[in-house]
């Protein structure tokens, strides 16, 4: 991982009127930068923003306010064909279900090849076919393949075409929107490895959003606890894992099982009360120790602060 940014969102906003005068504020100003060659986690329960933030970032919605830019260019502002191409070039999405996200009516080689006839990236139909083999050949699957429609796939064969959707065009960032969530447990794991493996070969950058903390910890590099439409914790993958702060983030963690059934017996989760919080002010996102980021009060802050001393 660089210190170079590629990614940086500053108080983002999304909100949805759902009525007359009533609005859902999925994203509600958050704030967060990802690394070039990070893999940068977005964790948080169902309903709570997550998926939102990502269809944001990649322009499938207009943000209501806040800035996000790519490369150091503004992605919500106005842009030339060229330059919008370009963009949807570099940022790719892998969705969350497979059976959904493939169009049931094209074979595999037309979905992946889709975006290299957009892009303009081969020259005839042999380029295009060896280019689609390579494809499926990188995700783990057979060039027998190429022929074939999504009906005839597993799940986690399904994923590894849309993986190879999302490569065909060689991007530098990819958001991951909860790609095994619909996937078998047994296969989860092969995903996320072939994601990992992906990334050290091609350099590739990922936003990799779940709601499953034991798997984000094992791909990323930092992790940004979501609640709400807010970012209620953000650290190293490693420092959210030994010392979490905010409730709702040890809520995240004591949910997580263990393969241990006497310690599972005796175990003692933690449930999270938003009522629980100090009401005096305003919460704010303040830096607890280098690089470990809470939404908290002043007075939090300083309770943060002394039980990390400790």
């Amino acid at each position: 991982m660089s210190e170079e940014k590629l990614l940086e969102v500053t108080n983002l906003k999304q909100h949805f009127k759902t009525g007359r005068h009533s609005v859902v504020k999925a994203i509600d100003g958050i704030s967060f930068d990802i690394y070039k060659g990070e893999t940068f986690g977005l964790v948080g329960e169902s309903g709570c923003g997550k998926s939102t933030t990502g269809r944001t970032i990649i322009r499938l919605y207009d943000a209501t306010d806040g800035d996000v830019k790519f490369n150091g260019v503004d992605v919500h502002g106005k842009k030339s064909k060229s330059d919008l191409k370009m963009f949807n070039r570099k940022m790719q999405m892998i969705f969350q279900d497979p059976y959904a996200s493939l169009n049931p009516r094209m074979t595999v080689k037309e979905i992946i090849s889709e975006g290299l006839d957009i892009h303009g990236l081969v020259k005839d139909d042999k380029a295009r076919t060896q280019r689609v083999h390579d494809l499926l050949e990188t995700v783990g699957l057979n060039k027998e393949h190429a022929n074939r429609y999504p009906h005839e796939f597993s799940g986690g064969q399904r994923q590894r075409i849309g993986i190879a959707r999302a490569l065909a065009v060689d991007p530098e960032f990819i958001i991951a929107d909860e790609p095994i969530s619909a996937l078998d447990v047994s296969i989860q794991a092969q995903v996320v490895n072939l994601l990992k493996q992906l990334q050290k070969e091609k350099g590739l950058t990922y936003l990799f959003i779940a709601h499953d903390l034991s798997m984000v910890k094992y791909i990323s590099d930092r992790i940004a606890v979501m609640y709400f439409g807010k970012i209620v914790e953000l650290a190293d993958s490693d420092e959210l894992y030994k010392n979490p702060l905010h409730p709702y983030t040890k809520s995240l963690l004591s949910a997580i099982p263990l393969p241990d059934p006497d310690y599972e017996r005796n175990r003692v989760r933690t449930s999270y009360d938003p009522a629980d919080h100090d009401t005096s002010e305003v919460p704010e996102f303040r830096e607890v120790r280098p690089k470990h980021w809470v939404l908290c009060t002043t007075k939090e802050f300083d309770a943060y602060k002394k039980q990390l001393a400790e």
